[in-house]
């Protein structure tokens, strides 16, 4: 029980804590744009300096680092490839741009285009920005995947009509800290993936559909094992998960027409 519990707090410290960011600021060459999109109508104009690329995306082509003006050391985001279908991918708590970095080239690869980061100092706001920079660079629908806390992050979202994007993938999403309710997901009339594994110790099955009452309309799909958010994506049942996320992106853009 003690091993358990210990496991249970690791994973638990693993998505609420925080680390550090230690990318330089970039130049002060601004980027800006006004998006008149859904999701984005009414927010201010956004603005967004060339920096750093991580190296995790280094030789990639059609990647690009940006820093948030008003966030020194956090709030960078990473765009990978072009085109009309926009994805959003959001780490753990304390995690980083580099968290999804394999499925990140790898959709970019195939046709998306994407946008990772680092959190700034509001994970909404940084959610928020992100959609708008993929709209800024022509993105016409986006589907947002989070792990853990960017997964809660994304889903609480939803109860905000003005940010609601085309698809939302919870990978790992918290029961605990997500204060769903029906008035989240009964109203969402996009595409809806929840995904995990059996026994992850944060996130396990019976949390899984804990969350899937607040959203009636999600996928629920649940692989064997403990792994955690995109950590599923690099272990034994990763072909499974691809799977899955490839299905929901490929439903969300039918149904969005991208």
């Amino acid at each position: 029980m003690a091993a358990i519990l210990a496991l249970a707090l690791t994973c638990a410290s693993a998505c609420t804590g925080r680390a550090p960011d230690t990318a330089a600021q970039g130049s002060a060459m601004a980027e800006n744009h006004r998006s008149t999109e859904e999701g984005t109508a009414g927010m201010p104009e956004f603005t967004a300096a060339p920096d750093r690329l991580p190296s995790c995306f280094d030789g990639v082509r059609q990647a690009g680092a940006y820093r948030l003006p008003g966030a020194p050391g956090k709030g960078r985001l990473v765009t990978l490839g072009a085109g009309p279908r926009g994805v959003v991918f959001a780490p753990i708590s304390w995690g980083d741009a580099c968290e999804w970095a394999a499925e990140a080239k790898r959709l970019a690869a195939g046709g998306y285009h994407v946008v990772t980061f680092d959190w700034g100092p509001d994970r909404r706001r940084t959610v928020a920005d992100a959609t708008r920079l993929l709209r800024s660079r022509g993105a016409t629908d986006v589907a947002w995947v989070g792990g853990c806390m960017g997964g809660t992050v994304m889903l609480g979202m939803l109860a905000d009509r003005a940010q609601r994007p085309s698809g939302v993938a919870g990978i790992s999403p918290l029961a605990s800290l997500g204060g769903y309710s029906s008035g989240n997901g009964s109203s969402y009339d996009g595409e809806l993936l929840l995904l995990g594994t059996a026994d992850d110790p944060l996130s396990d099955e019976k949390h899984l559909r804990d969350v899937a009452h607040g959203f009636p309309a999600a996928e629920v799909t649940v692989l064997p094992g403990t792994l955690h958010a995109a950590e599923i994506f690099a272990g034994p049942h990763a072909a499974a998960a691809r799977r899955s996320l490839d299905g929901f992106l490929g439903r969300t853009f039918t149904t969005a027409g991208g």
